[in-house]
């Protein structure tokens, strides 16, 4: 019997260890291309711009092993700022350190079809969120086929995550679990050694400026802004097509529903709203719900 639980046990450490090589994501080289999209009150108008962000420098914190997390505005990181530290644990996943000395975990490895797992992504203080794992394929990267998963919050199945090994979020490496508000941001692409490695197939390219973005990245989902303003309780909401937008708390109840119309601006009140995050569903399926967040 003794035998057969070492034997139970190595299998198991040898089974995690497979997998924390394929998510690889401390692997020396890669660097994540990603962009940030701000949207703004002025018709038709966003802040669109690429940065960048690598893994690199080891560095030790209480006597754990980290890699400091850089971004930057150019591929040379000339420029690079230090967002925080990173570390592997074969047998859980990807941490998360910010600066401030607070850990989370922000990617979970050995997952299953139906697994539930909770993130704390601490780049933002207030950021945490429990994901099911609601889908799982695989699609072949630099010669491997690397599992991705489909991770979806319960009742917002509507807007899912979308995690790949060695790649990571589909929001950016940096982004999982994150609640954007006010814009929104997705990985374009990750290269190894300046080696394209993976690209999004829903971008034509791996950096976008402000005077090119809004022309070619996902026409259909520019449409609806949400924003605000320097005034107390209120956000703005304009589409391009009259709408009917379902608002959500953050436990999936219906709050309200409100009347858009096509290229007007919709001042909606929340002074009466409870602190929370909030979920913007629109009626029509060319645009993706967008989040805001009361406090």
């Amino acid at each position: 019997m003794k035998k057969y639980l070492i034997l139970s046990i190595l299998l198991s450490c040898i089974y995690n260890l497979s997998n924390a090589r394929n998510w690889d994501m401390l692997k020396s080289g890669k660097r994540w291309n990603i962009l940030q999209v701000v949207e703004t009150n002025m018709e038709q108008v966003n802040d669109s711009s690429t940065y960048y962000v690598k893994f690199d420098e080891d560095t030790i914190i209480n006597t754990l092993t980290y890699r400091r997390v850089f971004r930057a505005t150019n591929t040379e990181f000339t420029d690079k700022t230090l967002n925080g530290y990173v570390r592997e644990d074969s047998t859980v996943g990807l941490y998360f350190r910010n600066l401030r000395g607070e850990e989370g975990l922000m990617y979970k490895y050995n997952l299953h079809l139906g697994d539930s797992v909770f993130i704390q992504n601490k780049l933002v203080p207030y950021d945490s969120i429990r994901f099911t794992v609601t889908g799982i394929d695989s699609i072949l990267i630099d010669g491997k086929y690397k599992k991705r998963y489909i991770m979806a919050e319960k009742h917002f199945e509507f807007m899912p995550e979308t995690w790949v090994e060695g790649i990571g979020s589909s929001i950016g490496i940096l982004g999982s679990g994150l609640t954007t508000v006010g814009g929104w941001t997705q990985l374009l692409c990750c290269y190894e050694n300046n080696v394209l490695i993976y690209k999004n197939p829903d971008f034509q390219n791996c950096y976008y400026s402000t005077k090119t973005a809004l022309n070619s990245v996902r026409d259909s989902e520019s449409g609806i802004n949400v924003y605000s303003r320097a005034v107390p309780n209120e956000i703005f909401i304009k589409s391009p097509v009259e709408n009917y937008i379902r608002i959500y708390n953050s436990y999936g109840m219906f709050v309200e529903g409100i009347h858009v119309l096509a290229n007007q601006e919709y001042r909606l009140n929340v002074s009466k709203y409870p602190k929370g995050i909030y979920i913007i569903s629109p009626s029509t399926n060319l645009f993706r719900a967008k989040k805001f967040i009361v406090y």
